[in-house]
């Protein structure tokens, strides 16, 4: 290498920058002058060395400038030294494993070594590369064969080329380990694929087996999907439904279908049969009508128990059992069974509890009861099913007549059910009506099933003049009443709002008027809404119950387990996945949204759970768009992660007093909750008994406030009148009264 000759005029940027990176220069806005000459009185004098067009000169101390010169004009040297290293490398490395790089300080090298890995079953072998930084010093004034000797033998080098070799030979292995030698198409030919794209520019190791493992968890993730889809397809068949029930299957059953109007007697004819029959099982859409249904049964002469999600009632000697839909027992044969409310087929959040009751109920007879509107969707499944189906039609037993002009709300009378769709308008409703002097009882789904039948029984008795209620007064609830009053002709369905169908105004509207009680009915709206609207929307056809609309189905716990034990995962987020994509192609089937049972499965998929916990809390009968219900959710979730016992008293408050409406409310879904856990985990959640105690308060709390000052008030305190702008509300008016 030629000397260092300091007669060659250095680069102006290049002095720049090594002479800013020094700690004893400054410039002179560092040190707040203008101007150069300035800088004397600080002790400070310029650098001298030229620097680029439009730089400032920068500043020294007086006592070191000659210092500070010889340390740059070392490091410009020792700059100068690198660029004819890397001129000299560029011949005297050709052909050689090693190279020579500038590093970042310019005044090193990077010396970098290369060597391909080849692998069975990569298509091209893996580059890797290692460096290590040199002081231009370390190479300087070498020969070319010394430069080529000296980097070649570098033993740091050598040492770091071998570890990144072994390194990724290991991994390379561990990956065709675990791929194995499979029988379908995933095989490490289909993941040596995506390792040389990854592998392409990416030649340091870590950089490199970092993106492997993110490619390889991909396919992996890729490959469960794909399997677990097949294994759903081949073992369960989703496109083949009934064939998973059978017990079902094997009983030859007899399909009753009872359709009629809402008050037509199709709950008595279906009653009637199940009290004549050794054993039999009602299935309810509402944990209130179960309890209902179990209540008659026994006062009757036939014990019966109760079975919901929440709950359990056994009555000793009971061969008979009403339940919500979602328990069904597939597996316990019965002489008879019910399936109310049947035209829930077509919803869309539940309308798989009632595919499977109706593919798998497992009793001799099946009666079916709904609205005429389900008939054609029964049919088509009766006739998949291969199983006979007799068709009883009942006829309403007193008239019903629409109101023919929108009623304003002074023209509310006792005896009147106005129907609203959500709580909220529950209780806009009720605070007007009662503005208007009208006693009011509330019936809606956020309150528990014994407050509810407090509210009911308070309007029945006449206690209360009228009730407001939410659309669950179709789905068989006790309510007799004179005229129902839609205060709305759209509801939620948790995701948008939309027109109420016409089977659901049927049914609701089929309510005014009882055989015995009211000898007509009358229904119309109040407030807004027209009754030509109201009139559209009956006349209009349900799409969903065409006879060509799809009957929804999900998978069962048993199901999923039975997937986790194949695909050896406990993640309940692969198997949700799995199933939402089955195939059902060609069948009356199609999969559900299962989007919430995902969002569920991502929590519980978060937490250090065992499999079977996690399948458990998977079905659990919650609201995660609840946010009071969603806590409670994840304080349980907590304590079973955790495997300490849970008193009630953590989620419940021992003293109510002071409590409103909304915070009862969420009391009482707390209890059902705590009660659904210590079925699952009885250790614990352990009390099971006490929690029977707390939820009856609760709910007598509640009763109390509803039947007084109300769910939005507790205390003493005034209720507000309602806002305005609400359409019960006093309107302002402009200009004269006419």
């Amino acid at each position: 290498m030629p000397p260092s000759d300091d007669s060659v005029p250095h680069d102006p940027n290049l002095v720049h920058e090594l002479a800013s990176a020094h700690p004893d220069v400054v410039t002179p806005a560092a040190v707040g002058v203008t101007r150069v000459e300035h800088a004397e009185r600080h002790g400070l004098v310029p650098l001298g060395l030229p620097l680029p067009k439009g730089k400032r000169d920068l500043l020294v101390p007086a006592e070191r400038r000659e210092a500070i010169l010889l340390e740059i004009q070392g490091l410009l040297d020792r700059a100068r030294r690198r660029n004819d290293l890397l001129a000299q490398g560029r011949h005297a490395l050709e052909g050689w494993s090693t190279s020579l790089h500038p590093a970042e300080d310019r005044t090193r090298l990077r010396a970098v070594r290369s060597e391909d890995l080849p692998w069975p079953g990569l298509a091209v072998p893996v580059r890797l590369q290692v460096s290590r930084t040199l002081d231009v010093l370390e190479l300087a004034d070498l020969t070319d064969e010394e430069l080529t000797l000296r980097l070649e033998g570098d033993p740091a080098l050598s040492s770091a080329l071998e570890e990144a070799l072994s390194r990724t030979a290991a991994r390379l292995h561990r990956y065709a380990a675990e791929v194995g030698e499979p029988e379908d198409g995933w095989t490490f030919a289909s993941l040596a694929e995506r390792l040389s794209r990854a592998a392409r520019n990416r030649h340091g190791v870590e950089e490199l087996l970092d993106r492997w493992d993110r490619e390889f968890d991909v396919w992996r993730r890729e490959r469960a999907e794909a399997r677990g889809r097949a294994y759903v397809d081949r073992h369960f068949d989703f496109a083949r439904f009934e064939r998973l029930f059978p017990v079902a299957r094997g009983l030859g059953r007899r399909l009753v279908l009872v359709v009629g109007p809402t008050n037509s007697g199709k709950t008595h004819h279906a009653i009637e049969a199940l009290k004549e029959a050794y054993d039999g099982v009602y299935l309810a859409p509402l944990r209130l009508l179960a309890l209902e249904v179990m209540e008659r049964l026994n006062a009757e002469g036939t014990p019966a128990s109760l079975l919901t999600g929440e709950e359990a009632i056994s009555t000793p000697g009971a061969r008979h059992t009403a339940s919500t839909i979602e328990v069904m027992d597939p597996d316990r044969p019965v002489e008879v069974a019910v399936i109310d409310e049947i035209q829930m087929l077509a919803d869309a959040d539940r309308g798989w509890a009632w595919t499977a009751a109706l593919m798998g109920a497992p009793a001799e007879t099946v009666y079916i009861l709904g609205a005429p509107e389900a008939r054609p969707l029964v049919e088509r499944a009766a006739e998949h099913l291969g199983e006979r189906l007799e068709v009883i039609e009942l006829e309403r037993k007193v008239p019903l007549t629409m109101i023919d002009r929108r009623l304003n709300w002074e023209e509310v009378e006792p005896g009147d059910a106005l129907i609203a769709f959500s709580r909220r308008e529950v209780h806009a409703v009720r605070d007007t009506l009662r503005a208007r002097g009208l006693s009011v009882a509330a019936v809606y789904g956020a309150l528990a099933p014994e407050v509810r039948r407090r509210e009911a029984a308070r309007f029945l008795s006449g206690k209360a003049d009228v009730v407001v209620a939410t659309d669950a007064i179709g789905m068989g609830l006790n309510l007799p009443c004179r005229r129902v009053l839609f205060t709305a002709l759209e509801k939620f369905d948790g995701s948008s709002v939309r027109p109420l169908t016409a089977t659901e105004v049927k049914q609701i509207a089929g309510r005014a008027g009882r055989f015995g009680k009211f000898e007509s009915g009358e229904f119309g709206v109040v407030g807004r809404g027209t009754p030509q609207a109201l009139r559209n929307l009956l006349e209009k056809g349900d799409p969903r119950l065409l006879p060509t609309a799809p009957l929804t189905v999900r998978p069962t716990r048993g199901m999923l387990a039975r997937l986790a034990g194949h695909l050896e995962t406990e993640e309940t987020v692969l198997l949700v996945d799995c199933f939402a994509d089955a195939h059902t192609g060609g069948s009356p089937y199609r999969v559900g949204d299962l989007s919430v049972l995902r969002r569920l499965a991502v929590m519980l998929d978060e937490r250090r759970l065992p499999l079977a916990a996690k399948l458990d809390l998977l079905l659990v009968p919650a609201d995660l768009d609840e946010e009071a219900e969603a806590r409670i959710l994840a304080t349980i979730v907590g304590a079973v992660e955790s495997g300490e016992a849970m008193p009630i008293g953590r989620i419940v408050p021992a003293r109510l007093d002071g409590l409103d409406g909304a915070a009862l409310e969420a009391a009482s879904r707390a209890c059902d909750l705590y009660y659904w856990a210590a079925r699952k985990f009885p250790t614990l959640f352990p009390e099971r008994e006490a929690v029977r105690a707390r939820r009856a308060e609760v709910s007598r709390r509640l009763a109390e406030l509803l039947a007084t000052r109300g769910a939005r008030s507790a205390g003493n305190r005034r209720e507000p009148p309602p806002k305005a702008g609400f359409r019960g509300a006093p309107r302002k008016r402009f200009g004269p009264r006419r």
